[in-house]
């Protein structure tokens, strides 16, 4: 008998390859996140525009207004200036007979200021607020009644190495240094020990220009204590600073 022929086995089906979308679904999410992210950033940064429009006018608004009641204040002093004389020696040319120039060694006199702080300081302020509108905006600002007071010991030259003949008594003079005069609301006057000073604008105070001084005017140095007061009513914002200046300070 023939044998009967083997019987082959059929041939593997190919393998289905996977989708497009099977093999890329990773970087496909990632970039429809960042997509999203896309879209969402759009009116993130039309919300920001605006914020920062609205801080703006704000800003504008409160300026306007600060401007013509007062700004920050920060009062500085009193201080009480002695002003006296030194002597230095510069050097010069000086022409001599024969048309040249010569240097010569001279000797100059020149002024300048002793500062003297308060031996006690006491400051006294009642601050009262309130609310100013611009439209829609609101600035809070404020009047303060302060009143400085205390007393100034006799001058000590001493460590400074100042002659007492070289002092010029007759010039001595009070100063405080406030950062917006625009703010008072009277004129300021100094009471030294009794008299009227009245303080005209300018401050004596090195690094300040701002504030009032007093001349005090008197040819009699400082021989004993003297009390002092200088009333102050003035607008602002924003804050008040006192400089704490006194050898004992004291505020209420």
């Amino acid at each position: 008998m023939r044998g009967m022929p083997e019987a082959q086995a059929p041939p593997p089906l190919p393998k289905s390859q996977p989708s497009f979308g099977r093999r890329h679904s990773t970087i496909i999410k990632l970039l429809g996140v960042g997509a999203l992210v896309l879209v969402l950033l759009i009116p993130l940064a039309m919300i920001t525009g605006v914020l920062w429009e609205r801080l703006q006018r704000r800003n504008e608004a409160v300026a306007d207004i600060t401007s013509s009641w007062g700004r920050e204040q920060n009062l500085i002093g009193p201080v009480l200036g002695i002003p006296y004389q030194y002597k230095f020696k510069a050097v010069k040319e000086v022409a001599a007979a024969d048309g040249k120039m010569e240097r010569h060694e001279v000797e100059e006199t020149a002024t300048g200021n002793a500062y003297f702080l308060p031996e006690t300081l006491n400051v006294s302020a009642d601050v009262q607020t309130q609310k100013l509108h611009r439209g829609i905006y609101d600035a809070v600002v404020y009047r303060a009644q302060t009143v400085l007071s205390g007393e100034f010991v006799p001058s000590d030259f001493g460590p400074l190495k100042i002659d007492l003949r070289d002092v010029q008594w007759k010039d001595a003079f009070v100063t405080i240094a406030i950062n917006d005069l625009r703010g008072t609301r009277e004129a300021i006057v100094l009471d030294w020990g009794g008299a009227k000073h009245p303080m005209l604008p300018g401050s004596q105070l090195p690094g300040y220009t701002t504030g009032a001084t007093a001349s005090l005017g008197s040819d009699q140095p400082l021989t004993a204590g003297i009390q002092f007061s200088i009333p102050l009513d003035f607008n602002g914002s924003e804050g008040i600073f006192f400089a704490p200046f006194g050898v004992q300070n004291e505020a209420s």
